[in-house]
């Protein structure tokens, strides 16, 4: 293992790109504390603290989204709760059968992640639950008290986060709309300053697609669709297709617009993107419920003035046809920027009706598409996943034997405070490697500071009240900071335990050592299971993404190649596709990000991978000019061979994600600059005939809608030939990498 101490600490204090769960904290607060303050008042501390406990655990199954999935979560986090401590307790006098019981419960909570991040969650309530109680044996009756004390405290969390918190249910939804269309405005931003990156789109995608979730779980249930199921569908559409409209802006912007005779138009066009992000942004506060003023007014001025800059430039043509390049790329910025003032001024109209509560109708109708997600039944969904192929079922088995071999180790050696080791497991085994490599320092690092830190405060504080404020604050930060860095939460975590382990006794730097050493098992334990049990390394899965990654750009690219070749009319499946060519590129993204984490992770790896990855969202933006194009494309006679070219570019890329599979090296790239040399001519000709007409001012003619038809293809087929030798160089010197 390649650890060195920079990247010790790197692991440790490295923060993930989120805010604080102030909301989570304080509901995680008021879930332990309330129940803590009424059994000091009936002078029952310790089941008021049981109470609390398992309230702050239900809280876990809170997953946010809308308000049914996190009532159903957060139902079956409580019952199920309930009937794991019954049988935790009867069973824990059976070592025996404790042990077996424990590695179904593992495979239970494993298992539990098939039904998405709420399910991952309530098995995670479950395992702990579990494990927690079969360390604590006890008779039918305080079986039955603790399982009536789970109802009562899973029904505060519930009463918590459901009634109390207001009942919202379409806001999740909104929010989530409303983050997609900022990460757009930011992506505006970031390209004007120069700091665009790939990742931004990623970003875009992972809201949108967020959206999509949450509208999907809304609707599961209900009878008939509503307006404002609608209203929020066109929503989700129009982000869709304001992504596309603005990737395609830039990329032309960026391939094109860098030459010097674009420079007496550049503050306009910095002007306009300007003002699309501000009217990005204005839209997502009104759909997040905030008042805002949508202006598209200055836009609108803008391309006014880019149009007269247009005319000005074909005035000045004079037969050059240099000139007269630099005149397309001019049209079709102003034609994509016409474009999107019409897109956003849809998107506001449908934002301002939201806010209203106007159920006025609205124009394309036609893209008002019924979420439909049928329930796959549960048994189906287990059936499918008990194979050694599916890494759900390979994870529930690493959950199930580590929690087995953690029981019977500290069974066996008397362990004090033994199912610290358990616990440990549920909370550091990770589905994969790179995760759970992470979890384990963090856990570790911050379980020692933490213990640290609690004997301290033990030491010198004797207050009960201000040992009891103290709890609550740490719970408070504790769940707040999970979502910024899981290292930080423990820390404030494992003080909050000690504090509240066996209330009554004193607690000093005995039961820290203990915690130190139960955590530092358990995590052991987690960590190996990945070595031994079924690995599922990021490594391998990676060359598998890359190559799906690969074949959805195929796809898009030949999707919209089949309407330039007038093999196929211009539909829905374009848009369909380009969004399945992003969730894959996507996937593989956040793979190699798995395997950053991972140890032994070959350093040579990054660059080539890299390149891949950022020349693939490359070409998809440049094919994603091409299919925003296809509005203006009227169907004239299929270019001389572009047949040739695109059958090229189509076995390059199945010859790619086939040698990325086989992790073999690709065939040599084919001579396609030949094929641009073949096409050029035919493009130049449209051109000069084009500019012929221009001079005895012909208007509307063939030649001019061959002119507007295949000028951005002119653009294009270059930076999409550039952008395939890089992957190529890329698959190359990564094939290299033993």
């Amino acid at each position: 293992m390649q650890l060195n101490r920079s990247n010790f600490l790197k692991i440790l204090i490295q923060s993930e790109p989120g805010k604080p769960a102030i909301s989570n904290g304080l509901r995680a607060a008021l879930a332990l504390g309330v129940p803590m303050l009424i059994g000091q008042l009936i002078n029952q501390r310790e089941s008021g603290l049981f109470v609390g406990l398992m309230a702050y655990f239900v809280n876990f199954a809170n997953v946010g989204g809308p308000y049914q999935i996190k009532a159903k979560a957060m139902a079956a986090a409580t019952f199920g709760m309930a009937v794991s401590v019954f049988v935790g307790t009867i069973v824990a006098r059976v070592p025996a059968l404790a042990v077996v019981l424990t590695f179904i419960w593992g495979l239970a909570s494993g298992f539990a992640s098939l039904y998405g991040n709420a399910g991952a969650n309530v098995g995670l309530v479950l395992g702990i639950s579990f494990v927690t109680t079969i360390a604590q044996s006890g008779n039918l009756e305080t079986a039955l008290v603790r399982s009536l004390l789970c109802l009562i405290a899973g029904g505060w969390a519930m009463l918590l986060s459901l009634v109390m918190w207001p009942f919202r249910p379409y806001d999740p939804l909104r929010l989530a709309l409303a983050n997609s269309l900022n990460a757009i405005a930011s992506y505006i931003q970031a390209f004007v300053g120069k700091v665009a990156t790939s990742e931004k789109i990623l970003e875009i995608r992972l809201a949108l697609e967020t959206a999509r979730t949450i509208l999907g779980t809304v609707r599961i249930g209900q009878p008939a669709r509503s307006w404002m199921d609608e209203q929020l569908l066109v929503l989700i559409q129009d982000g869709d297709r304001l992504l596309g409209s603005v990737i395609a802006l830039t990329e032309l912007l960026e391939t094109h617009f860098q030459q010097h005779q674009y420079q007496a138009v550049q503050q306009l066009v910095d002007d306009a993107l300007e003002q699309i992000s501000v009217i990005l942004q204005a839209i997502a506060k009104v759909i997040s419920g905030k008042s805002a003023s949508i202006d598209l007014g200055n836009l609108k001025r803008i391309c006014e003035a880019l149009k007269e800059q247009e005319n000005l430039q074909r005035k000045a043509i004079a037969g050059s046809e240099t000139d007269y390049t630099t005149l397309v790329a001019f049209t079709n910025l102003v034609l994509m920027i016409e474009k999107l003032i019409k897109q956003l001024q849809y998107t506001a109209q449908t934002a301002k009706s939201l806010a209203d509560h106007s159920k006025k109708s609205r124009r394309d109708v036609d893209r008002l598409l019924l979420v439909e997600d049928e329930q796959r039944s549960l048994l189906s969904l287990l059936q499918e996943n008990l194979t050694l192929d599916s890494a759900i079922f390979r994870h529930a088995l690493r959950i199930a034997v580590s929690l087995t071999v953690g029981v019977i180790l500290y069974s066996i050696t008397n362990l004090q405070m033994g199912y610290w080791v358990t616990l440990t497991i549920m909370l550091v085994l990770k589905p994969n490697l790179g995760a759970t490599y992470q979890r384990f320092f963090q856990r570790v690092g911050g379980t020692i500071l933490g213990a640290v830190l609690a004997a301290v405060i033990v030491a010198t504080i004797t207050s009960k009240t201000v040992l009891g404020i103290i709890i609550l604050l740490t719970v408070f930060f504790g769940i707040s900071l999970i979502s910024v860095n899981y290292g930080y939460s423990v820390v404030f975590l494992s003080i909050f335990v000690l504090l509240v382990i066996d209330i009554g006794y004193p607690i000093g730097w005995e039961f820290a050592g203990f915690r130190i050493l139960n955590t530092l098992i358990g995590a052991g334990l987690a960590f190996a299971s990945h070595y031994f049990i079924l690995p599922n390394r990021e490594r391998d899965r990676l060359p598998s993404q890359l190559a799906t990654a690969l074949r959805e750009c195929h796809k898009y690219f030949r999707d919209v190649m089949a309407v330039y070749q007038g093999t196929k009319e211009p539909d829905s499946t374009i848009i369909s596709q380009r969004r399945q060519t992003g969730l894959a590129i996507g996937n593989a993204q956040a793979s190699f990000q798995g395997l950053l984490r991972e140890p032994q992770m070959h350093k040579e790896l990054v660059e080539p991978v890299m390149t891949l990855l950022v020349y693939m969202g490359r070409f998809t933006n440049a094919v994603t000019v091409l299919a925003v194009h296809l509005e203006h494309f009227r169907g004239t006679v299929p270019l001389p061979e572009l047949e040739t070219f695109v059958r090229q570019i189509s076995l390059l890329l199945e010859q790619l994600a086939d040698s990325i599979q086989q992790e073999i090296t690709p065939p040599p790239l084919p001579d396609l600059e030949a094929t641009l040399r073949k096409i050029q001519p035919h493009l130049q000709a449209l051109r000069t005939a084009r500019i012929q007409e221009l001079d005895v001012n012909q208007g509307h003619t063939p030649i001019r809608q061959a002119v507007i038809d295949y000028s951005i293809l002119d653009l294009e087929i270059d930076q999409i030939v550039r952008r395939l030798t890089a992957m190529h160089s890329a698959m190359v010197r990564l094939n290299s990498v033993k």
